[in-house]
C-alpha cells in the first residue's frame, strides 16, 4: 500500500507518434502563417501607394496640376529615383529632392526580396544626405504609369522634346498611375508573386491578380542598358489591363 507509484516512461513508438503529429500540425499551420504575413505586407504596400499618391497630389497642387509621372527612354524604366548616368533626380526622385517625402519607406514594398528594389541596400543605397550625390542609381520599388516620356532635366529638355511640359494629374482620369513594378515577370515574382497592388488617379487602390496581365508581362525580358523600347507595346498592354481591372 505504501509503495511509490512509478509512471512508465514513453516508449520509442509513442515518441515517434508524437513527433509525427507535431510535424503534421506544423506543416498545416506554417502555410497559414505565411499567408497571414503576406496579407499583412500587401496591406502595408497598399498604404505605401496611397501615401505616394498624396505626395504627388501635393506636388500637383504646387505646380499648376502637373506631376512627374512617366518613364525614361523606354517604358520599362519607370521606377527610378536618381540616375547616376545623368546625375539627375528623376521621376520619384523629384519629390525626394524637394524633400516632400515624410519617409523613404513609402517607396518600397515590404514583400520585396530583390535587394535592387529594397531600401538602402548595397545595390540600392538611399540618399539620406541630400547635400551629396548618391553616387549610384537609386530605384523605387514602385512604378509610374509609362505613358509620357520625361526628360531627366525638365527645365532643359533635349531638342527632340522642345516645348516639353509635365503631364497634368487630371490627364490620368480613370487610369492606373502607380503600381508594384511591372517591367518583367521576375519583378512580380520577387515580391507578391501572384499579382500587384495598383493605385488609380482618384486615389483608390486595390489588388490585381497577375492573371489579368500575365501574357503581356511574361513576354518581357529583364530591362537592359541602354533602355530598349522593344517591350513598350507590352508595357502599354499591362497598364491597359490594370485600368480595366479597376
Amino acid at each position: 500500500m505504501n509503495r511509490a507509484y512509478r509512471r512508465p516512461a514513453f516508449t520509442l513508438l509513442e515518441l515517434l507518434v508524437v513527433v509525427g503529429i507535431v510535424g503534421v500540425l506544423t506543416g498545416l499551420l506554417l502555410p497559414a502563417v505565411q499567408r497571414a504575413r503576406e496579407q499583412s505586407r500587401r496591406t502595408q504596400c497598399l498604404s505605401n501607394l496611397r501615401q505616394v499618391y498624396f505626395t504627388f497630389e501635393g506636388y500637383a497642387y504646387d505646380n499648376n496640376g502637373r506631376v512627374p509621372i512617366g518613364y525614361r527612354k523606354a517604358k520599362q524604366f519607370n521606377s527610378m529615383v536618381y540616375s547616376d548616368t545623368t546625375k539627375k533626380w528623376v521621376l520619384f526622385g523629384v519629390l525626394v529632392q524637394e524633400e516632400r517625402l515624410q519617409t523613404p519607406e513609402i517607396l518600397f514594398c515590404p514583400s520585396e526580396t530583390n535587394s535592387k528594389f529594397q531600401l538602402n541596400t548595397k545595390e540600392n543605397p538611399w540618399p539620406y544626405d541630400l547635400t551629396k550625390a548618391p553616387g549610384a542609381n537609386v530605384q523605387s520599388a514602385y512604378a509610374c504609369r509609362p505613358e509620357y516620356e520625361l526628360p531627366d532635366d525638365f527645365m532643359n529638355p533635349p531638342p527632340t522634346m522642345k516645348g516639353f511640359k509635365l503631364p497634368r494629374l487630371r490627364e490620368f482620369e480613370r487610369k492606373a498611375i502607380f503600381a508594384d513594378t511591372t517591367a518583367c515577370g521576375d519583378r512580380v515574382a520577387t515580391r507578391h508573386g501572384d499579382g500587384v497592388n495598383v493605385l488609380y488617379e482618384d486615389g483608390s487602390a486595390h489588388w490585381v491578380p497577375k492573371t489579368v496581365f500575365a501574357q503581356a508581362i511574361d513576354e518581357c525580358a529583364e530591362p537592359t542598358l541602354p533602355p530598349n523600347p522593344m517591350w513598350n507595346p507590352n508595357q502599354d498592354a499591362i497598364w491597359r489591363a490594370l485600368d480595366e481591372a479597376r
